[in-house]
């Protein structure tokens, strides 16, 4: 029953272009919009708020996003974009001093530089200027001991630093997370980074373009190659405005995978563009020296503020947007303008716009939204034997089963369920079902779902607390209101009495009530 409800729920997520006959109703909304504002359900008392007044939702809007967790949420969101959070860098780790440091933590702390850049220029309210000049970078302690950077003494936490190593300022394009995730061969040059940067920043993807090319090039032949490159017009096409980009790159040009290698930039080698590639920096015919030039010159061009307006309304829509969504787009852009190039103005226009409010086209959450979430409800998270988050690692745990991208391999989260995304559903509900009840019985005073029993309540002794129960689990897992004598209070109440004769153990029994609740198709989708 629950596949079956989920399957059909998603039938109306997977059509795009289905226009929804109504909004979500104000509780709804709220629920979305903090899911992905803040990786979190509303609490009781924001669902009271919008369900009094329901235009409070722009009021709450503005306090998620001056909410701390903003900037995580907003890490997630452009970590699908960079695809910098990998288990498989190509670089030899046994330089570094990882003393104190699993490996896990490592891969996730190194993955998250980059967009982390990006989330922080818009949790901070800094213009996206600072995105591709900007003289800072974001490092945790595990990155303070990789890479060159002044992390403060006494700290925790992401922070703001700088580099020491005297590289350019030029913010995500002197990230070395970025340059770990998408290596160079002596043949390509710097020329798949120089796509990278051009999909990420720009929303132009060289590899999607159409190419009319001469099938009697010798691709076996490495010289043949190189002329058709410089003189064959399906090449030059491309890598006439590729090749120039590239060439801004050879600073984080290696020789091998080292640690001093790969964490320093290397400002003697800037100039080896004319070894590999014979083509001077430029950037669409603009001459520049090095990545700080490149970076003034991205944050000039106008499809920079566009692109990035399009990757936040993606990420909050979970879809493709197109040409129908050109008005919105311009709406949402204006926002960003008018802010001084501000970042957070475009998630409010985004989660006020009627695309976002439209009922009928649930989103599924994501794995690092489902984590995050089960956390906050029940303090649960699903950890490995050497602590590592399962439903972020697909070394030891679940996350493409789950429907989560390793960003190699699984480039997008999954848009839909399927069986194995059930089924970690189902394993994590339990996990987190059994973790609360033993909590909520061993602290009542800082119980976390279950406030209104004290365990000793079956459905003969006390209905009316059971009731009780089952309506403030509901509010604070769906954010509804149900009523005393709904058909989901029998239903759930009913499992409970079936569960409880089984054994006649009340935790036992309100584990399992929670487990499927929390397996229910409204909890994975919103």
């Amino acid at each position: 029953m629950v596949i079956a409800l989920t399957l059909l729920a998603c039938d109306k997520a997977e059509d795009p272009a289905v226009t929804p006959a109504s909004e979500l109703d104000a509780e709804e909304l709220l629920v979305r919009a903090s899911l992905d504002l803040r990786g979190v359900r509303p609490t009781t008392a924001e669902l009271d708020r919008v369900s009094a007044d329901p235009s409070a939702y722009d009021a709450l809007v503005d306090e998620f996003l001056a909410d701390p967790r903003f900037e995580d949420r907003a890490t997630d969101l452009f970590a699908e974009v960079f695809l910098t959070r990998t288990e498989t860098f190509n670089v030899r780790f046994d330089g570094f001093d990882l003393t104190g440091i699993s490996y896990y933590d490592m891969l996730r702390a190194v993955g998250e530089e980059a967009p982390r850049i990006v989330a922080h220029t818009a949790a901070d309210d800094l213009p996206i200027t600072e995105i591709v000049t900007g003289d800072w970078t974001m490092a945790d302690p595990t990155t303070a001991r990789l890479w060159p950077v002044d992390y403060p003494a006494g700290t925790s936490g992401w922070q703001q630093v700088r580099w020491t190593d005297g590289r350019p300022p030029a913010g995500v394009l002197a990230a070395n997370s970025f340059y770990w995730r998408y290596p160079s061969t002596d043949s390509n040059a710097n020329r798949k980074r120089a796509n990278q940067i051009s999909r990420i920043l720009l929303c132009h993807d060289y590899l999607t373009r159409p190419i009319d090319f001469d099938r009697n090039v010798n691709l076996l032949d490495s010289e043949a190659i190189d002329d058709a490159l410089h003189t064959n017009p399906g090449c030059i096409a491309c890598h006439a405005s590729l090749d120039p980009l590239a060439a801004y790159l050879f600073g984080f040009w290696t020789y091998e995978f080292t640690a001093s290698e790969v964490s320093n930039y290397h400002p003697a080698r800037e100039r080896q563009w004319q070894d590999y590639l014979g083509t001077s920096p430029a950037y669409y015919g603009q001459p520049g020296s090095d990545l700080s030039d490149l970076g003034w010159q991205i944050a000039a061009d106008e499809r920079f503020p566009q692109c990035l307006v399009e990757h936040v309304t993606e990420g909050l829509l979970r879809r493709d947007v197109g040409v129908d969504d050109a008005d919105r787009l311009t709406e949402h852009r204006e926002a960003l303008i008018s802010s001084g190039l501000k970042l957070k103005p475009v998630f409010a226009s985004v989660v006020r716009s009627p695309e976002y409010k439209a009922a009928g086209a649930p989103k599924m959450a994501t794995t690092d939204l489902l984590a995050d979430q089960v956390e906050d409800l029940t303090g649960f998270r699903w950890l490995g034997m050497d602590g590592r988050d399962l439903l972020r690692t697909d070394q030891q745990g679940f996350q493409t089963l789950g429907g989560g991208a390793d960003g190699v391999f699984v480039t997008r989260a999954a848009s839909a369920p399927n069986a194995t995304i059930l089924l970690v559903q189902e394993r994590l509900a339990e996990g987190a079902a059994a973790y609360v009840v033993e909590h909520d019985v061993l602290e009542p005073s800082s119980a976390r779902l279950f406030t209104a029993i004290d365990f000793t309540e079956t459905t003969e002794t006390d209905r009316d607390a059971m009731v009780a129960q089952v309506q403030a689990l509901h509010r604070r897992i769906f954010g509804h209101q149900v009523d005393a004598d709904s058909a989901e209070v029998e239903a759930n109440l009913g499992l409970w009495d079936e569960l409880y004769a089984l054994d006649h153990d009340t935790t036992t029994a309100w584990s399992g009530v929670l487990t499927a609740l929390l397996r229910d198709p409204d909890f994975l989708l919103y």
